[in-house]
């Protein structure tokens, strides 16, 4: 296997270059972690460069109300309360899926709806716990331990 992987975006005042050569003794792992980067960085300014068209505020506070979270002053972020049971993935879950919520969502567009609630989806999992990405730290952090000699 020989390559390599390149994305380079300069956008306004956001640049990201990731770039990688790939040889024969290149892991896998190492593209996978590569690749992960390439997504975390386009996916935060994906939702971003949507601001304008979704209200992510509005679609927060519905999360938020959905998974009955709670905002805690001293880490300065939303919380579920409570220990996040397989009842409140159901309820919460239900609820995600469910008529009413769809129209809380103010948007149009039938296109802009369905990006909407596919953003809400996601808020709505984050506060479950749900990691539904690749994280490329955590992906580091496995090859540094895979680095690390066994005694």
């Amino acid at each position: 296997m020989k390559g390599e992987i390149r994305f380079e975006a300069e956008v306004g005042k956001w640049i990201c270059i990731k770039k990688e050569k790939i040889d024969e003794d290149t892991k896998p792992i190492e593209i996978s972690r590569l690749l992960a980067s390439i997504h975390d960085s386009l996916d935060r300014k994906i939702w971003e460069y949507l601001k304008e068209d979704i209200k992510k505020e509005q679609l927060d506070k519905i999360a938020y109300e959905i998974t009955e979270a709670e905002y805690d002053e001293k880490k300065k972020q939303w919380k579920v309360k409570g220990k996040i049971t397989e009842e409140k993935i159901t309820k919460a879950l239900a609820k995600l899926n469910s008529p009413s919520t769809s129209k809380k969502i103010e948007v149009k567009d039938k296109h802009l709806k369905e990006l909407a609630k596919a953003y809400l989806t996601r808020k709505v999992l984050e506060l479950l716990g749900f990691k539904i990405e690749a994280d490329p730290k955590l992906i580091d952090k496995y090859l540094e331990n895979q680095r690390k000699p066994n005694f």
